[in-house]
């Protein structure tokens, strides 16, 4: 049978619970935790006693130690990639997008620009020639985009996406191929003639106009110049890609265009097409049978009959691809155009970003404000801005937080009698957070952690949260002490009382955060780690240590009301 726990064997500092309760305490199961308990009091107490009398080191090491470590915020680093972000780590995913880049290489990759067009009325079809004839404004708007850097002038011609240019042993027809190969457009105008007016770039033939997607049949052109060239790999190209009359077999979206070919099928007609009828399936580029858009990357909000066919949609949208900062850097490497401005890789970013953020707005601007359909343009380029917005602190929304909790410190614990009163601890309480929270972080970013949205938006008031509420179990318990406790022990007495819940809230805090760490997405295991160091200085060290310190000084013992000196002889150091 265990032997009850007497009292004599408790540490010294320990002080006894009441006299009714102690032997059901002693003599049960709670032995082991009550001595464990006593123990750390008794640290505590030591702990307590030993910073009173240092109380101006601690407060000045400390001050010290914090500072330093929250100046390794000038080195943080604010991630905004998504893959990096949100992608699981040694993920399928991952293991899919690593494979990608090593067989197809970094520059095989494409930027997407959106323009998703609705009705203002919620549920109105927009399979109408007149919604179709607005979304070709907008488009047509969005694609003459030019940008001037670096003193050049970039238009989508000359950055968008091609499939690849077909080698052509005819010099003259090479050429011609090469400035009218169109650029990779996913629209639902494709399906009609209009869809060649997003097409750019032209050639010339002696005796003919200018040639364009608009007004190039490739079947009569090859007729033409058969007799002066032999073009039999041409023509055989063109079959097997099956362009046949490429744009100009098409129906019209305006068959009243004065434009509109011969060669559609509704340009005698003068009927407006089925535009439900010629969008279902999908439509496809100037190559049947490499170009195929389906159906769903064009409509959205589809409605079908009983027989499966196609009858309405809410949405359409066209999609332009754009090269990357690499591929345009491959392109233009060693180019005429851009042998004087010490063509980089960094100056191709530079000018798709500033493309993709003048065709946002100008697609946003292109309809007028009384239209009946409603056009939202996105680019790669506006998801980054965005997260940067969210990534960047805001100083006024922080400092206002921190302001808002100064001032409700100052009042809770302000009180009428003066001797009483610790407003100003609550004060310096809260700076010493506002400090702990700044050097956790700071060793966050010399540790190499990222940071992200998340972190720079809660992760400050979050913190702030955790550590400034031991702010006041201290206070309170140094108000309640006994007022015959001596002062060199006045500081043990208030951290044998409170000392025990800080430690205990701080460790589970910091287990809580750092259990979070096993979760495999990036974005998420940095918000666990950052939390966990940051709460940690702001509630064990902030809280118990430093404010300890914070208590003994004479200058923060002064309330903001002005009372004789004889009334703080108690809690002023001699």
């Amino acid at each position: 049978m265990v032997r009850p726990l007497s009292l004599g064997d408790l540490p010294p500092n320990y002080t006894p619970p009441a006299r009714p309760a102690a032997p059901q305490i002693l003599a049960g199961s709670l032995q082991a935790p009550l001595w464990l308990r006593a123990y750390f009091q008794g640290l505590l107490f030591s702990l307590g006693c030993r910073i009173q009398r240092h109380c101006g080191k601690v407060l000045f090491l400390g001050l010290v130690a914090f500072g330093a470590l929250a100046l390794g915020l000038r080195v943080a680093v604010i991630e905004t990639d998504l893959e990096q972000l949100w992608v699981e780590v040694d993920s399928r995913v991952s293991q899919e997008l690593l494979y990608t880049k090593e067989k197809l290489g970094e520059e095989a990759a494409y930027t997407s620009q959106m323009l998703i067009q609705t009705a203002r009325q919620d549920g109105e079809n927009v399979l109408t020639p007149e919604a179709l004839g607005l979304h070709l404004q907008a488009a047509l708007t969005a694609s003459k985009v030019q940008v001037s850097l670096y003193g050049k002038s970039w238009d989508l011609n000359k950055i968008c996406y091609k499939s690849g240019v077909p080698l052509i042993e005819n010099g003259m027809i090479e050429r011609m191929i090469e400035k009218l190969f169109p650029c990779v457009i996913l629209t639902p105008l494709d399906c009609f003639w209009e869809g060649a007016k997003l097409q750019g770039g032209s050639a010339y033939l002696p005796g003919r106009p200018d040639i364009q997607w608009t007004n190039l049949d490739p079947q009569q052109l090859l007729e033409e110049l058969g007799p002066f060239a032999s073009l039999e790999g041409f023509r055989e190209l063109l079959e097997k890609a099956q362009v046949g009359q490429a744009y100009v077999g098409r129906p019209c979206l305006d068959p009243d265009d004065q434009h509109c070919p011969p060669s559609a099928p509704n340009h005698h007609s003068k009927q407006a097409p089925n535009v439900a009828q010629e969008l279902s399936g999908g439509c496809h580029g100037f190559s049947h049978k490499f170009m195929h858009w389906q159906e769903e990357l064009l409509l959205g909000g589809t409605a079908r009959g009983l027989q499966g066919q196609l009858l309405r949609a809410e949405a359409l949208q066209s999609t332009f691809l754009l090269m990357s900062p690499r591929q345009l850097y491959e392109h233009f490497r060693g180019d005429y155009q851009t042998h004087d401005i010490g063509w980089s890789e960094e100056q191709a970013s530079t000018v798709l970003q500033t493309w993709q953020r003048r065709f946002v707005q100008l697609a946003q601007e292109a309809l007028p404000a009384n239209a009946s359909q409603k056009i939202h343009a996105f680019s790669s380029t506006s998801l980054d801005d965005i997260l940067h917005e969210f990534s960047e602190v805001s100083a006024a929304r922080v400092v206002g937080g921190y302001l808002l909790m100064l001032a409700y410190a100052c009042v809770t614990m302000l009180r009428w009698d003066c001797a009483q009163s610790q407003g100003a601890v609550g004060l310096a309480g809260v700076l010493l957070v506002a400090l702990a929270v700044a050097s956790g972080l700071g060793l966050c970013a010399l540790l190499g952690i990222t940071f992200n949205a998340a972190t720079t938006q809660v992760l400050p008031f979050l913190a702030l949260g955790i550590g400034v509420d031991d702010i006041f179990l201290l206070a309170h318990a140094f108000t309640k002490a006994p007022p015959d406790t001596p002062l060199p022990e006045r500081m043990g007495e208030c951290l044998r009382r409170t000392g025990t819940s800080v430690a205990l809230t701080s460790i589970n805090n910091m287990v809580a955060f750092f259990m979070a760490v096993l979760v495999p997405i990036p974005a998420l295991r940095a918000f666990s780690l950052q939390p966990s160091s940051a709460s940690t200085c702001a509630d064990a060290t902030a809280s118990a240590w430093m404010s300890s310190a914070a208590f003994q000084a004479p200058a923060l013992l002064r309330s903001f009301r002005s009372c004789p000196r004889r009334q703080y002889r108690w809690a002023l150091p001699t």
